[in-house]
């Protein structure tokens, strides 16, 4: 679809189950605790975006270059060739702060980082942990409103947040914004336990999503949609 950007992949149909990809103008939130599975549904779509030549910014909190890199191709989600090409950017944050220094002034710094919102699809891993030490309700406006000029343009945003990371007024004011929001949860299914994806708002939907995806993750596989429905 002219509206969509796909994520499709032959590996899985995790395109299917969230409506075919990203609508454009999306502004996506996906919500979860550490190890819920947020930042590999974040990789999972920016693969797939790379893969339907969809450029990509990657913002990430935790990793280095070398370390996404790795990541990724761990995942068997190889990206090399698309850094090269310009076709992915990486916007490392962990190597630009010391690890006693605070965070300060990132929503700024984000917002005039123009070059990062250059590609079609923006993903910022994670936005809360960005943030944490400069947000407000007021700041979280601003930073909203910045983001809408961005997805106005037919470009799509997808940030995580953790919750309790920033305050709850901030927090519901980006909730209360976007477009998309699925939250990543871990729940127990027999003996195992899997990564859950609940879709909880899809404003701009083009196809039939699902609103409950069970997921796994494989080494070299990367997230594999469980086939059983989620009870």
């Amino acid at each position: 679809m002219v509206n969509l950007f796909s994520v499709q992949i032959e590996n899985d149909e995790f395109h299917k189950k969230i409506g075919g990809g990203l609508p454009k103008g999306t502004f996506g939130l996906i919500i979860g605790e550490s190890g819920s599975g947020k930042s590999v549904v974040c990789q999972r779509m920016t693969y797939g975006l790379l893969k339907n030549d969809v450029s990509v910014s990657y913002v990430s909190s935790q990793l280095t270059t070398v370390d996404f890199i790795k990541q990724m191709a761990s995942l068997g989600y190889g990206v090399e060739k698309f850094i090269i090409s310009g076709k992915l950017k990486f916007f490392p944050v962990y190597p630009l702060i010391s690890e006693v220094k605070k965070r300060e002034r990132y929503i700024e710094k984000l917002i005039s980082g123009r070059h990062i919102f250059e590609s079609n699809v923006i993903v910022i891993d994670s936005l809360s942990a960005l943030v944490k030490f400069d947000i407000n309700p007021d700041s979280a406006i601003d930073l909203v409103s910045f983001i809408k000029r961005v997805v106005a343009t037919g470009k799509a945003v997808v940030a995580t947040l953790v919750p309790g990371e920033i305050d709850e007024s901030s927090f519901l004011e980006l909730e209360s914004a976007a477009t998309f929001v699925a939250e990543c949860s871990l729940r127990k299914f027999g003996a195992d336990i899997k990564n859950t994806m609940t879709i909880k708002k899809y404003n701009l939907a083009q196809m039939q999503y699902q609103k409950q995806i069970a997921f796994r993750v494989e080494p070299k596989i990367g997230l594999v949609v469980e086939i059983a429905a989620v009870a």
